[in-house]
């Protein structure tokens, strides 16, 4: 094989090769925050299995865990009005360090706009920057103390900084 035809060959491969892998996370589900062997059977939010990275369409703070999702209303919506799906993270990064990722990683160009008097981007409008009926990001720093981290490990409780709330369409 010489290599004018190798070449395109192998790098076409690679770009398969590629893309399949990033097919596959995006059908891997987001973790939930690990539990205490004695944690509650029932925790508000978690009812159901954890979505996966492709059905949000919104990028996932790396290494945050999720701690619960809402999502209910959006299914049984008939008028096209009720609050869209949501879901909750928890990260153990400073609130700045994840307020930067989405700026670097959203693009203003796709209507994405942030909004630094309440810590949210909101997609396409800041009309209402704290309605669930359109896609939107909130940040804000956590505590450890909220409701739906009873059950949680001690030790990553103890470690968070940041929540970070993502309202989403999901992609199908």
């Amino acid at each position: 094989m010489d290599h004018k035809t190798f070449l395109p060959q192998i790098t076409l491969f690679i770009l398969l090769l590629l893309y399949a892998g990033l097919l596959k996370a995006q059908e891997n589900r987001i973790p939930w925050i690990p539990l205490m062997e004695n944690a509650p059977d029932t925790i508000a939010g978690r009812n159901g299995a954890a979505p996966t990275y492709g059905e949000i369409g919104i990028p996932i703070y790396p290494g945050s865990f999720l701690t619960s999702v809402y999502i209910e209303v959006f299914e049984n919506d008939t008028d096209g009005d009720s609050p869209l799906p949501g879901i909750y993270l928890v990260t153990s990064d400073d609130k700045e360090k994840v307020i930067q990722f989405y700026k670097d990683t959203l693009n203003k160009s796709n209507g994405w706009i942030y909004n630094d008097e309440y810590f949210i981007f909101t997609l396409g409008t800041t009309d209402n920057p704290f309605s669930r009926t359109i896609p939107g990001i909130a940040i804000r720093e956590e505590s450890g103390e909220s409701f739906d981290l009873i059950g949680a490990e001690e030790d990553i409780k103890k470690s968070l900084k940041t929540r970070v709330k993502i309202i989403y369409i999901p992609v199908k």
